[in-house]
């Protein structure tokens, strides 16, 4: 089977609204704080581009609040922005600070905790 047949018609189908998009993480952090200020679950997120498999995300978590164990489909970047985040592995813990990246492979299960109000850059390449 082609790789082809293995994407979703979504996938395959939905592209960028625009040839390049640019993100002021600033502005944008300070807002995404601001809402994340006055939600129950202490988090909000916004997503600048969905382009095929690409998936880049911009979320902001109040100090403490914590991201459920997960995976994803593809590898995935996090760029703490703003503050600091630790990383829950099988194999142990990583604090992560401003300026920081940390890279994961597909479906490595992992999930983190604010370690103080945080803004993160989030970088998805579905499988």
């Amino acid at each position: 089977m082609a790789e082809e047949e293995h994407v979703s018609t979504y996938a395959r189908s939905h592209r960028l609204r625009a040839d390049l998009i640019r993100v002021a993480l600033g502005s944008e952090a300070e807002t995404l704080l601001a809402e994340a200020g006055s939600s129950v679950t202490g988090r909000a997120a916004k997503t600048f581009a969905k382009e095929g498999r690409l998936r880049v995300t911009l979320a902001a978590l109040r100090s403490g609040v914590a991201l459920d164990r997960h995976q994803v489909a593809g590898p995935v970047s996090i760029q703490v922005v703003r503050g600091g985040l630790r990383l829950v592995l099988d194999d142990g813990e990583a604090d992560i600070a401003a300026g920081e990246v940390a890279v994961l492979d597909a479906r490595v299960a992992h999930g983190a905790r604010a370690l103080g109000d945080c803004v993160l850059l989030i970088t998805v390449a579905l499988s």
